[in-house]
């Protein structure tokens, strides 16, 4: 069987081309060898083999997706960049340990600044009773006043502070931030409490004031509000 070429544009039966194209392949097979029959198929395949990369999901592979704007934290003993006090000293502080020990961590693909400046602007924006401020590069630690409320609603309560009468309290909240690999950061949150009161029983040591153990509420708080920040500006 022989293609004719000779026929012209309007002639063509164009239904018919795929039959034909299958027909002339397999014939070829016969007259001019498997070789060249490998070679008619790999020149009818060839813009596949050159047409740009797939993307999954519409992401380019090794860019940072939506959902991976804010990730869970990774093993804190790894990857992480010490502070710049930790590189000067070679020793880690009190507070390098109780941030790492903390259960509210997230790693962000932002800037510690930018991580810093949202959180200082929500705590604006819900009016923080601030008493006590400090802010460096890769740490932010506050005194916050709380209402009874929210001393209750954050803390629980022991034997040694069972039948007290609140009327206050205190946060002590450090945010730790540490830069990672591909642009992110490690922002973790701990939160000490100091409730106020007084003790009606008259024979209980007498005084104002009762260290309280956190329940993870508040750093979970800040730590929901940050990812739900960063997802939605994905």
């Amino acid at each position: 069987m022989t293609l004719n070429l000779a026929l012209k544009p309007d002639k063509v039966d164009t239904p018919r081309l795929p039959r034909i194209l299958r027909s002339y392949f397999f014939g070829s097979q016969t007259r001019i060898g498997w070789e060249a029959a490998v070679a008619v198929l790999t020149l009818a395949f060839a813009s596949l083999a050159v047409s740009p990369a797939k993307t999954t999901n519409g992401v380019v592979p090794g860019s940072p997706s939506g959902d991976s704007l804010a990730r869970p934290c990774k093993d804190t003993g790894t990857g992480s960049k010490p502070s710049k006090a930790t590189r000067k000293t070679g020793k880690q502080n009190s507070g390098d340990v109780n941030a790492a020990a903390s259960r509210s961590c997230l790693e962000v693909h932002s800037t510690a600044l930018e991580i810093q400046e949202f959180l200082q602007a929500y705590g604006r924006e819900e009016k923080w009773n601030l008493i006590e401020e400090q802010v460096s590069e890769d740490m932010w630690t506050f005194a916050r006043k709380l209402e009874k409320d929210e001393l209750l609603q954050f803390t629980n309560r022991d034997a040694n502070s069972e039948g007290v009468n609140w009327t206050s309290g205190l946060v002590f909240v450090q945010l730790r931030t540490a830069e990672l690999a591909a642009g992110f950061v490690r922002v973790q949150v701990s939160a000490r409490f100091r409730g106020y009161g007084q003790n009606p029983d008259r024979f209980a040591p007498q005084k104002e004031s009762w260290p309280l153990n956190s329940n993870g509420g508040l750093e979970n708080h800040l730590i929901s509000v940050l990812e739900a920040h960063f997802k939605s500006t994905s």
